[in-house]
């Protein structure tokens, strides 16, 4: 059986779905894998209903007036007040109310549904809007894969790395001590033979070389190109068909690192971006290096920051739209509405609209511009003089707000 955390496939598991004309709806789910976790946490939000089978305790009391305790598993309905989400753990944790009649616990009372790989869960929404719509659709697909594997080497050190469209996700680490070169070295060279030959198990166990494109090896040395070459003589001695017919994946490139820190660096490699040019990473790492671009040549053809993107989108400027998932998580009810509203609409103009993930190097890059950035379609000068760093309330939603409760007005985190 495959770790929880190799790519398989197909998506998230989509049981059931159901929505009415108001956009009221639910949707029945099992995330089997890290990504799912994601999209889910991403598709949930605070005020939401979540539906799952959990443990809780239950007091009895008995014949003789006696209080026991036991811990029953039951299924509860909670409308949402705040979610965890917990890579680490591979975990989302929703705490809120009980809504749902239940002969076990009274309505209100407080609970906390942790949902774990392959657990079912229904999600329910008062309003799916059009972006809930296409995470779900995105989180479902059958024909979802891994895109890039990255192997960071240098002696005696092997870090795993795999790169979907919305995780870089750490999947493995080999460290074999190695000892320094003397007069002779042959401790060292069994050293490594024995070091290379974890790699390559690491390799079999933990990449899945069926769905990534490449498989990128990297580092600041040589040992990655002396392993590569070291690989494909074992395969061939042994006969190891899956390395041999998927050669041309593995491609060799520097890095000044062996850390995660160096993903970034070699996603902007010209090398690895030939390498990776079908892939959704791909893609919006070519965006943000256009927009970087436009910024040294034609600065009145970009804009940045919620307020500056609002303006542009208002005069139908938008050529490229890029906007982090955060933005859409963590907003009040009513400024997410006007995230999704500026998307449709940027959309509706003929804008090409990526959304980058936040567990993603391109989206850390692009949170650094404040989450949401575009490429125009002609000049405006003009938007050059608005704060990039203002909100989309100090562009009217200051009055909207208001008359949301106060609970709303909070982010769900």
């Amino acid at each position: 059986m495959q770790p929880a955390w190799l790519p398989s496939r197909v998506g998230m598991k989509l049981l059931h779905k159901e929505f009415e004309k108001d956009g009221k709806g639910l949707a029945t789910l099992i995330a089997e894998e890290s990504e799912d976790l994601w999209h889910l946490f991403n598709l949930s939000m605070k005020g939401d209903t979540i539906k799952a089978m959990t443990y809780r305790k239950i007091q009895k009391e008995g014949s003789t007036g006696t209080v026991q305790t036991e811990v029953r598993k039951i299924q509860m309905t909670v409308e949402v007040k705040s979610i965890e989400y917990d890579a680490a753990g591979n975990c989302i944790r929703y705490s809120g109310k009980n809504c749902e009649e239940n002969q076990w616990v009274k309505m209100g009372a407080h609970h906390t549904l942790e949902i774990e790989l392959n657990n079912k869960l229904t999600l329910g929404k008062d309003r799916w809007d059009a972006m809930h719509l296409q995470q779900l659709d995105e989180a479902t697909d059958v024909h979802k894969t891994s895109e890039v594997a990255v192997l960071l080497m240098e002696a005696g050190i092997a870090n795993f790395h795999l790169l979907t469209a919305v995780l870089a996700k750490d999947v493995h680490r080999v460290s074999v001590s190695l000892p320094k070169k003397r007069a002779t070295t042959t401790n060292y060279d069994k050293a490594l033979v024995r070091f290379f030959e974890q790699v390559y198990q690491g390799i079999k166990d933990h990449i899945n070389l069926d769905l990534v494109k490449c498989v990128l090896m990297a580092g600041p040395g040589f040992v990655k190109d002396d392993f590569l070459v070291w690989m494909l003589q074992k395969a061939t001695q042994s006969g190891d068909t899956q390395i041999l017919q998927k050669k041309s994946s593995f491609v060799s490139v520097h890095a000044s690192c062996v850390h995660k820190q160096a993903l970034k660096e070699l996603l902007a490699d010209e090398q690895v971006q030939k390498s990776i040019a079908n892939t959704k990473a791909a893609a919006h790492l070519k965006a943000l290096e256009e927009f970087y671009m436009m910024v040294q040549k034609e600065p009145d053809r970009v804009c940045y920051g919620p307020k500056q993107v609002h303006e542009a989108v208002e005069k139908c400027a938008v050529q490229t739209l890029m906007v982090v998932d955060s933005l859409f998580r963590n907003a009040n009810v009513k400024l997410r509405r006007q995230y999704v509203d500026m998307v449709e609409t940027a959309r509706d103009q003929g804008a090409s609209c990526q959304i980058f993930s936040s567990q993603h190097v391109s989206g850390e890059q692009l949170q650094q511009l404040s989450g949401i950035a575009g490429i125009l379609r002609f000049p405006l000068p003009e938007i050059g003089d608005i704060d990039s760093d203002a909100g989309l309330s100090d562009a009217g939603a200051e009055e909207e707000k208001e008359k949301l409760p106060q609970e709303d007005a909070d982010d769900f985190m």
